[in-house]
């Protein structure tokens, strides 16, 4: 189980700079299709991106749940970090908040922190009890505009 003694424990900041690459390769994969062709313009074309008001091409809404897998040593690193065991591991939710459009070329630093652990359930009934970890991710751009905060919610069973 989740070390509870890292509650309040703050990960390292990491910075990544946007890749327009990764934003179409993103977009593609949501949507299903095969190639980036098959997008739409403004996550793979600039000049559709600005004819849409965005200074680049922006990132799609869930793009930031990929930050995790890029930035501190990934998604064991996360796990690690919290003392957690991954086989035992369930991503149960995923809320963002934006302040500002996230576009190619930016270079956000992420600061995560752990912000809750509890037990939910009945330790006597196996399978019914698991430890919530709730982790709040503050990412800033390059000009030190507050762009993004998300809050992740993850289980792991006994």
């Amino acid at each position: 189980m989740a070390d509870k003694s890292k509650l309040g424990f703050e990960f390292p900041p990491y910075s990544i700079r946007v890749e327009q690459n990764k934003i179409a390769e993103f977009a593609a994969a949501v949507a299903q299709k095969d190639d980036t062709d098959s997008i739409r313009d403004i996550y793979r074309d600039v000049e559709a991106a600005r004819a849409a008001g965005f200074e680049n091409i922006p990132v799609p809404p869930t793009f930031p749940t990929s930050f995790v897998f890029w930035t501190g040593g990934g998604l064991m690193g996360t796990v690690d970090g919290v003392g957690a065991d991954v086989s035992k591991l369930l991503h149960s939710e995923e809320d963002y908040e934006f302040f500002a459009p996230i576009c190619a070329g930016d270079v956000l630093t992420r600061k995560m922190k752990v912000v809750d652990m509890y037990d939910r359930g009945r330790k006597e009934r196996k399978g019914w009890f698991v430890q919530v970890t709730v982790l709040e991710t503050e990412v800033t751009n390059q000009r030190g505009e507050l762009v993004m905060r998300a809050r992740t919610t993850f289980l792991e069973r006994e």
